[in-house]
This record gives structure tokens, sequence and C-alpha cells, in this order.
């Protein structure tokens, strides 16, 4: 990882940890993009980045925490290239959709499919919204070095997480109260996690909720009794540091327990595998089309390779 990555992620992991309160206790990658309409016109965003011009003008990106510092390296990387004025804020996937469909952002960065609920009040809206792939992820469960257990099944995340099971000793670990961690309800991780792991079932009223993936890292380590959730460019430095155990995950009992390698993501035999997105309202034109080209692009790629998440192929 280079110099650069480590710096910015250590930037956002203070951050993040001042705002974390002290604790008590399988899609493939899509490459193509894909446009949801019942008719009428696509109108979102903010005109400078309308018509032909592919170097000025100005983009707003907003959305998923664990896509942001993806973004503001994209963004760096794609200003070498282009004097256009872009911001990147995060706040959530679903806050960056809700500002999509509100047309006061131009891309909404998502760690998960929009919902139905979400196209329908973008269709009343007259809305043509494009999805476009930008990497993927692994969801990386992570526990407390101190954790004796070797690998957990979906169906034992799920019942940890719905509050079925509370103590480690329930499955084959040493006593104690699991303290669960995961992400707030603005999260497109919290929101996939829930669909894809505890297939719609509510979340334990206990569960500690963190606005943002180092924080979680951060807890977990501090925490013997704690499991946590993040995405795998979080979890790398943990994982590397010796703070936390990276916990590999099998589909069901008797299954391969599997780590949320590059090839295991691409290939789907990782459990808890899934794309990430940018939504724009319309197709992509001008300085919308010049970034997410670039994003796609080999060399795009590289950086999220380089920024330690897993590319689209």
């Amino acid at each position: 990882m280079t110099r650069t990555t480590f710096s910015r992620r250590t930037a956002f992991l203070a951050a993040a940890v001042l705002a974390m309160p002290l604790l008590a206790g399988c899609p493939t990658a899509n490459t193509d993009t894909r446009s949801t309409t019942t008719g009428g016109t696509a109108t979102g965003g903010t005109p400078e980045n309308k018509g032909d011009d592919t170097t000025g003008g100005s983009l707003t990106i907003s959305g998923s925490d664990t896509i942001r510092p993806l973004s503001e390296r994209w963004v760096e990387e794609f200003n070498k290239q282009s004097p256009a004025s872009i911001s990147v804020k995060g706040g959530g996937s679903g806050q960056g959709i809700s500002a999509l469909i509100n047309k006061s952002v131009d891309i909404a960065n998502s760690s998960r499919k929009m919902k139905d609920e979400e196209m329908k009040t973008a269709e009343g809206k007259g809305l043509k919204v494009t999805e476009i792939a930008v990497a993927m992820d692994g969801i990386t469960i992570i526990v407390n070095p101190k954790n004796p257990i070797k690998s957990l099944t979906i169906q034992q995340l799920a019942d940890i997480y719905t509050g079925k099971v509370k103590d480690w000793k329930e499955i084959g670990g040493t006593p104690g109260k699991i303290v669960a961690i995961g992400r707030d309800s603005s999260s497109g991780t919290y929101e996939f996690f829930k669909e894809d792991v505890l297939k719609k079932a509510d979340y334990r009223s206990d569960m500690v909720q963190s606005k943002a993936n180092p924080a979680i890292g951060t807890s977990v380590g501090q925490n013997a009794g704690a499991i946590g959730y993040i995405g795998v460019a979080f979890a790398s430095e943990y994982v590397k540091a010796g703070k936390v155990k990276e916990m590999p995950v099998a589909f069901k009992d008797g299954d391969e327990p599997i780590l949320p390698t590059v090839e295991n993501v691409h290939s789907g035999k990782y459990p808890i595998s899934r794309s990430l997105y940018n939504y724009v309202a319309g197709e992509p034109e001008g300085l919308t089309k010049a970034y997410l080209d670039f994003v796609r692009s080999e060399e795009g790629q590289k950086i999220v390779a380089d920024e330690g998440y897993i590319t689209l192929k």
C-alpha cells in the first residue's frame, strides 16, 4: 500500500474514532451500466456537468462512507488531467441516493443496490437512474485477536447479529458476552449485511452502531468479546497491524471457510461479496461521463487495487 493511501486512511480513521462512543463491554461484478425508468426525461445534477465539456465545470459526489476514500483518490488523479471542481462527501449510501433523487448531487456513491422504493421515488420525479459498478468489496468479519474461534458460517453470523446467540460459548468459543458491532442504519453496508446475511431479519437491539468503518476496527481491537463487519480495504490495516483477526466465513456447515481475497471475491466463493456502485440521473455525459470512464479505466482500477479495494475484474 502506498504512503499516500496510508496517510489518507489514517486521517479518516482518526476522525472516525473521535466520533465513536466508547464501548461498554454473492453478487459478481457488473461491468455494464443499467438504466431503470418508467419514462420521463432525466433531469438532475448541476448544470455545469452537462453538454460536451469533459474538462471544465463541476461535479458533486455524495454517499457511501465505504467508497469515499476511494472516490477521493479517483478525483485526485482525475484532476491531474482535468481542471474540473469535484467535491466528495460521505454520509452513507442512503443519503447519497436521496440527494441524487432530489437533484442536489451529480453522482451517488453506494455500497448497495438502490431499493425498489428508491427507484419508484426516482421514477415519480421523471428520473432515469443509471447504475454503474465501479469496484468490488468483500465485507470482512473481524474479531479480537484473543478470540479462539477459527471460522464462522453465514447462519452463525445471522444468529449473532439477530441476538439468537449472545455468548461465544454457544458456538464453541470461550464463555463471554458477544459484543456485536455494525454500521448505522444510513449505511449501505448495514443494509447489505441485513439483506444478504440476516435475510432481512432485524438486527439485535443491543448492537453497537457506528458511522464509520475505522471506528469498528478500533473498537473490535479493544474489546475481547467484540465482533464487527467492515469493508476489506479498511480491515486490511487492522489485520496487518495485529489489532484484529480476520474471520474466514463458510456458506454453511461442512463448507470450506473462505477469506475475502481478490480471487475469492471475483469468483463468488467468498460468501459476503458485493459490487460498489455509482448512480447518476440519466445517461452519463460531459464531465460526468469523463470521470466515470476514468474510474472504470485501467488507470482507475489500478487505484482501486492500490487503495486495498477489489477491482471489477
